[in-house]
């Protein structure tokens, strides 16, 4: 929920940069039919002598960059070629009437064949494997990129009001009435060798400074992709989109043949493709090949508007591919370029496709990323830092005003407003310079013991010590009218991550039914409130189910690389009953006990992404399933002379998380299981708990209460599928609100056996002695308002009906963002 709101914050500033030389011209136009006047979609655009061009959309417009002196040919199958010579007095928009190629011929006989584009395709398809390998066959290459995310800003828009040098800070381009302020700016070159890739060259800047990496993660990572279309799917905008060269494409694509080229004695393919169901997340664009290989040697391809991805105004991407000495065959040139708006009216009008990354209305964020290829030797001899001015990338400069435009902006009161709560939701902490104030989900939270509880938690902040920390926080309940207290502190042994010592020490009530393995799956768990905010103020019941605490623990996390981390940590705690909660052993109800132990936990990440923040790594779930392995050994301890010696307790348990992309739709999931046994107090058994409130939780089952099962054995699988609008796509007028289908199933099963020896009696509340699974299935929308999702809960089957301790059905609501 965190990501989601921080992506809100960064849609509140909206990038386009122009690219070019100084001999380039942008060439825009469109081409139609000299007879009809009607227009011609998938023409072929493309500079004569070279592989390089386009094609017209379906609205016959084409964009595309040219030199001086260069000859722009114009061609389709059943008309006759056009060239124009492109030279200064060139003026843009052109106009191009093709004459229909008439030909007289003879008497023929006509017989049933394939036509000669599936033919081709076919080549094309089974060529695929070999002609992918030989591109991931260059294992020695370098790169250079250049990102760029700039907002249009309007000169009559309140932003003006805000930033008193706006004329400073923005910039104008040719043929926009708008201006234009960059976010962010970014150039990479990175020198690959044996497959390894090592940075030669960074620079970032942005004018939230505290954002620079959630932009990169929330937005750049999931939009700025590798452009491989030899895949069977590309993943763009959390979700896999079928490429026109998969194995299945001609199942959901049909191919047209455009156009073929004679140059250097070598023919060229042109190919145009387009969805068979125009609703469906696919691409349109075209394609070229050349002859005997089959291999690519440009594809341009967009998204159509049918295809109805939330906040995108305009998605396109154009790959080009260079001969390499040996038959091979290596990128050269990858660019991407995307328009978002958050408006609901920005992104529904009646122009789509490629075009319309160019029709940026205020407040439309424009991302561009330009990646250059080069095998050349030449760049071993020369400084990472002056790749970008050497022929082989030195086609699109970053100029240094544009930095110094970023420079200015971030000096602004309000943009360092923005940057404050965006770097406040992203990290929960409060910057507010060598003190930080969080974490912020702490501040507030709900019980039944304490009724409203604000907390004021602290810390040193790394403008205090970069490599060490201390904290703690100060919490006052309204109903009880008692302070509740803890302390903290963290030391990073290294320069690195790679050590990182902690310690803490509470006075404080804390959850019986908490589950303490999921703060390694969810970084920042609630171990005192409801799930989420819609959960805090919709709560019918506040939870009574809390003992009160005193902890003490230590632990030492490693971090070896993006791929594996472990934590070993010892624990003491010392338990207090409360009004609901209490520890009964043979009849007697015993104050309170204390058990110890230590805490394994070992993470198999798999090179999942991250950003690391201030003591903190922030991982993101994608594709690749995260592991953790956890082992929990200790021993309780009861005061008194008569009280029984009691022995060790083991505890395992595992758990996966990740995301699987089906195409326009995608299934989040979380798995978890673990095996208690010994002498163990209840509340370490598996508690599954919901929250009795409108709130849709992600990590709770969404229709039990508080207290319902207890077991030793057991485990919960926890699903949600988002289908992408693969149905509400196609029905008219709701399609234009962007809605996605939702369905979550949560499931639980486990069981007491008898190598669990319990120490105290379970409480009532959870003495259930019930062993059938349970489970919930929602179905609903999100995406309302961009914002909001709702969910119908209902429980599976009837052995649960009625129960005390769970509803049968319900709606929930969560807020969330998603494209």
């Amino acid at each position: 929920m965190k990501n989601r709101i921080i992506f809100i914050c960064f849609l509140l500033f909206s990038g386009f940069i122009a690219k070019g030389d100084e001999l380039a011209i942008e060439i825009s136009g469109w081409v139609k039919d000299a007879q009809t006047t009607e227009p011609l979609p998938f023409v072929n655009v493309w500079i004569k002598g070279t592989v390089r061009g386009t094609m017209t959309d379906t609205d016959g417009r084409f964009l595309l960059s040219a030199n001086v002196g260069d000859t722009v040919s114009f061609s389709s199958i059943g008309y006759i070629k056009q060239e124009i010579l492109i030279e200064k007095k060139t003026k843009s928009p052109l106009e191009i009437s093709l004459q229909p190629e008439v030909l007289e011929i003879g008497e023929v006989t006509i017989k049933p064949e394939e036509s000669r584009a599936k033919v081709l395709m076919r080549q094309v398809l089974k060529n695929k494997k070999e002609n992918r390998q030989k591109v991931l066959d260059n294992t020695d290459f370098k790169t250079f990129a250049r990102t760029s995310v700039y907002v249009a800003i309007d000169s009559a828009s309140r932003v003006n009001r805000i930033i008193e040098n706006m004329n400073e800070v923005t910039m104008k381009i040719e043929g926009q009435e708008l201006q234009f302020s960059p976010i962010y700016l970014s150039e990479l070159g990175t020198n690959v060798i044996n497959g390894k890739d090592s940075v030669v060259y960074n620079r970032r800047d942005g004018i939230f400074p505290k954002l620079n990496q959630t932009i990169e993660s929330q937005i750049l990572l999931n939009v700025v992709v590798d452009l491989d279309f030899y895949k069977d799917q590309i993943n763009i905008l959390g979700r896999g989109i079928i490429s026109p060269l998969a194995n299945s494409a001609r199942l959901q694509y049909d191919f047209y043949l455009n156009d073929s080229t004679r140059i250097d004695s070598t023919w060229y393919y042109s190919f145009s493709f387009t969805p068979k169901n125009k609703y469906n997340a696919l691409f349109t664009g075209r394609f070229t090949v050349e002859d005997e290989s089959f291999a690519l040697t440009n594809i341009y391809a967009y998204v159509q508007e049918e295809a109805n991805i939330n906040f995108v105004n305009g998605y396109k991407s154009n790959v080009s591919y260079k001969k390499i000495p040996g038959n091979g065959w290596f990128y050269d040139e990858q660019e991407i370029s995307l328009n978002l708006a958050l408006v609901l009216n920005k992104d529904t009008v009646s122009r789509y496709g490629s075009q319309r990354i160019d029709q940026v209305a205020s407040g439309n964020w424009l991302v561009t990323k330009t990646t250059q290829y080069s095998t050349s030797e030449h760049l071993d001899q020369v400084k990472g830092h002056d790749w970008k001015k050497q022929p082989e990338f030195a086609t699109s400069l970053m100029s240094d005003g544009t930095y110094e435009r970023v420079d200015r902006l971030k000096e602004n009161s309000v943009v360092k407003g923005i940057d404050a709560v965006g770097g406040m939701v992203l990290t929960s902490y409060v910057d507010l310079g060598k003190i930080e104030v969080g974490p912020v989900f702490d501040i507030y939270s709900t019980n039944a013991i304490e009724g409203s509880r604000i907390s004021i938690p602290l810390r040193t902040g790394e403008r205090m010590w970069e490599r060490f920390t201390v904290g703690g926080y100060l919490g006052f309940g309204t109903k009880n009218k008692g302070f509740k207290y803890g302390m903290n502190m963290g030391w990073q042994l290294q320069s690195s991550d790679k050590y990182i010592l902690r310690a803490s020490y509470s006075d404080d009530y804390n959850l019986v039914s908490q589950d303490k393995y999921l703060r390694f799956i969810k970084k920042n768990p609630n171990t005192r409130g409801n799930g989420n905010f819609i959960a805090a103020v919709t709560s019918r019941v506040q939870n009574p189910y809390i003992k009160e605490e005193k902890s003490f623990d230590l632990r030492l996390e490693y971090n070896a690389d993006e791929n594996i981390s472990a934590e070993a940590g010892a624990y003491f705690l010392s338990n207090y009953g409360t009004p609901d909660i209490h520890f009964i052993n043979n009849g007697v109800d015993y104050n309170h006990y204390s058990n110890y132990g230590m805490l394994f936990n070992v993470r198999l990440a798999f090179g999942q992404y991250y950003d690391k923040y201030y003591f903190a790594r922030v991982y993101y779930i994608d594709q690749v399933p995260v592991i953790n392995l956890s082992w929990d050994i200790g021993r309780v301890n009861v005061p008194g002379s008569q009280a029984p010696d009691f022995g060790m307790y083991s505890q395992f348990h595992g758990s996966i998380v990740g995301k699987i992309n089906m195409g326009p739709t995608f299934m989040r999931y979380m798995l978890n299981g673990g095996y208690l046994f010994g002498d163990a107090p209840y509340d370490l058994l598996d508690q599954p708990v919901g929250s009795q409130s409108l709130g849709f939780a992600k990590y709770r089952f969404n229709l039990l209460h508080q207290a319902s099962f207890a077991h030793n054995v057991y485990t919960n699988v926890h699903l949600d599928w988002v289908g992408g609008g693969i149905v509400l796509n196609k029905l008219p007028l709701i399609k234009k609100l962007k809605l996605r289908e939702m369905v979550s199933l949560k499931a639980h099963y486990g069981d007491r056996t008898s190598s669990y020896k319990p120490v105290f009696n379970l409480p009532e509340a959870f003495s259930q002695d019930m062993t059938r699974p349970y489970a919930e299935i929602g179905v609903g929308i999100t995406n309302i308002f961009k914002v909001l999702r709702v969910e119908y809960i209902h429980q599976l089957g009837s052995t649960y009906a009625n129960r005390s301790f769970t509803d049968n059905s319900g709606i929930r609501f969560r807020a969330e963002m998603s494209f």
